[in-house]
């Protein structure tokens, strides 16, 4: 009691108060995360190292379970002998019983009380006995009395209830092991579980892996697409030659086509022909069967003719005699034979025009498949085309974007502060048309007037397009510094007036912008 109040007493001398820890836990995240499982790159490792290593423990309970299957075997090769020399102990037991009774017969009744005795003991036996010894031993059992017996029939159940107990505990053995076995085989589908789990997630991480991969290939092909315009060149002349190719393959299958229906055409002409053939044969037939008809009834009147000759010479029929009879049935016959060949001929020319007319149709079939083919075929080069071009576009624009980015821009016509020479001007890129006069332009004329402008800023100026009227005055300006002083002498006084007015402005406005720009 005493030792269990000392550490109350100096709790309860703090005042009861809870102490708080306000210390920081962790001086920093690395140091939180190695607490807490390491750094990440080292917890990936350890895990793709679990799952795809097994683990010892699983190793371990294998073994044990193959150690267990063993000991199984075992016990039920033990538990099968012990089971045959249970057998092997009840035949003798019932042999003997036998014997007790005969001797019990012949002795007396002390065997008859004692012999049931021996029926229980057989029933309760489980356990081994041994066979070889007690079947030798029958001949002599067999001599010895029945007290004898009965001490060994003691014996047999003493061993029998032995045996009776250790079967219990081997099977009390047993069922501990199977127990184990079943959570052996619980631990090893659940270790099998978790493989599986592991390969899952392995395939999946490969799946992205493979993804990731493809991406980076089509990346890389793109970039390279871009990189080549030389390639993309190339693909759009391979594709326009395609494109030619199967233009001109329809083309052919069109005259093929065409061709085909100029043969069905024919061959239904054909068809036609043969069968008006057909039917002048059949008329012919039936024209060669009637003239056979008017024959045979000729011939009949011959024959009644003969019998009755004194009548037929009083009535209008005809006399015919047996030569003319054989020529008219010979070519009523011949009519006939001719008529049929003629019939056969026919069949056989409508059974021509109709393979012919098959084969041209299965040509015509041909024909069709392959054009469809052809067009399919042209509607993927032109798809192939417009892609080719879709991606020389993409390039060109890439190039321009590049060239924007790098800096490249193109050089100025003249100089972005002043123009103070006139070969600046010359800088101007020429155009083909020959361009109106500005207002600038029509007063330098009337300044300069047809004796003192040079043709030189004339000729600039007619080639300049876009050229504005400071700089056409300080073209003239430079004119003037220029030009002889001859030429200035040959001007009048009035446009002296003008000429020096109009420098005295210009100057002033150069000065004025100097004075700005600084």
């Amino acid at each position: 009691m005493n030792g269990e109040e000392a550490p109350a007493g100096s709790g309860g001398g703090g005042g009861g108060r809870a102490e708080i820890d306000t210390s920081a836990p962790f001086e920093s995240v690395r140091e939180a995360v190695d607490h807490f499982g390491g750094a990440a790159a080292v917890w990936s490792s350890c895990l793709v190292n679990r799952m795809l290593t097994p683990p010892k423990e699983h190793d371990q309970m294998n073994g044990q379970t193959l150690q267990l299957e063993k000991e199984l075997i075992i016990k039920e090769s033990q538990t099968l002998d012990v089971l045959k020399e249970l057998e092997s102990s009840k035949r003798i037991i019932s042999d003997l019983k036998l014997k007790v009774q005969n001797d019990s017969a012949i002795t007396g009744h002390p065997g008859q009380t004692e012999a049931p005795g021996a029926g229980p003991e057989e029933r309760r036996s489980s356990e081994n006995v041994e066979t070889d010894g007690e079947l030798g031993g029958l001949d002599s059992q067999s001599l010895q009395p029945p007290s004898s017996v009965l001490m060994q029939l003691e014996q047999a159940k003493a061993y029998l209830t032995r045996t009776t107990a250790d079967l219990a505990e081997i099977r009390a053995s047993v069922e501990s092991l199977c127990n184990e076995i079943a959570k052996e085989k619980i631990l090893v589908e659940r270790s099998r579980e978790k493989v599986c789990s592991n390969t899952s997630l392995i395939s999946s991480l490969e799946g992205e892996l493979d993804r990731t991969t493809h991406k980076l290939q089509t990346l890389n092909d793109r970039q390279r697409r871009r990189e080549d315009s030389s390639h993309i060149l190339m693909e759009i002349k391979k594709v326009t030659s395609e494109i030619e190719q199967l233009k001109s393959a329809s083309n052919a299958s069109k005259s093929e086509a065409t061709m085909l229906a100029a043969e069905i055409e024919q061959t239904k002409a054909s068809i036609a022909t043969a069968e008006v053939r057909c039917l002048a044969a059949k008329k012919m037939e039936d024209a060669a069967r009637a003239a056979e008809a008017l024959a045979l009834a000729e011939i009949k009147a011959l024959l009644s003719g003969e019998a009755s000759a004194g009548d037929l010479q009083g009535t209008d029929g005809v006399n015919l005699s047996l030569e003319e009879y054989f020529e008219l049935a010979s070519k009523a016959q011949e009519c006939d034979v001719s008529s049929r060949k003629k019939i056969e001929a026919a069949m056989l020319q409508v059974e021509e025009a109709n393979r012919s007319k098959s084969n041209s149709l299965n040509k015509l079939e041909e024909a069709k498949l392959e054009f469809e083919k052809c067009k399919i075929a042209l509607q993927d080069a032109l798809k192939r085309a417009h892609a080719a071009n879709r991606g020389k576009l993409a390039v060109e624009e890439s190039v321009r974007r590049w060239l924007s980015e790098s800096g490249y821009k193109r050089h100025s016509f003249h100089d972005s502060s002043k123009l103070k020479n006139a070969a600046d001007i010359t800088d101007v890129s020429k155009s083909f048309l020959k361009p109106t006069l500005s207002i600038g332009q029509i007063l330098n004329l009337k300044l300069m007037g047809p004796d003192g402008y040079d043709k030189s800023v004339w000729d600039d100026t007619t080639e300049a397009s876009n050229v504005s009227l400071g700089q056409i005055l300080n073209r003239r300006n430079a004119v003037f510094c220029n030009s002889d002083i001859t030429s200035q002498k040959i001007l009048s006084g009035k446009r002296k007036k003008f000429a020096f007015t109009g420098l005295s402005v210009l100057l002033a406005k150069q000065a004025k912008r100097q004075e700005q720009e600084k």
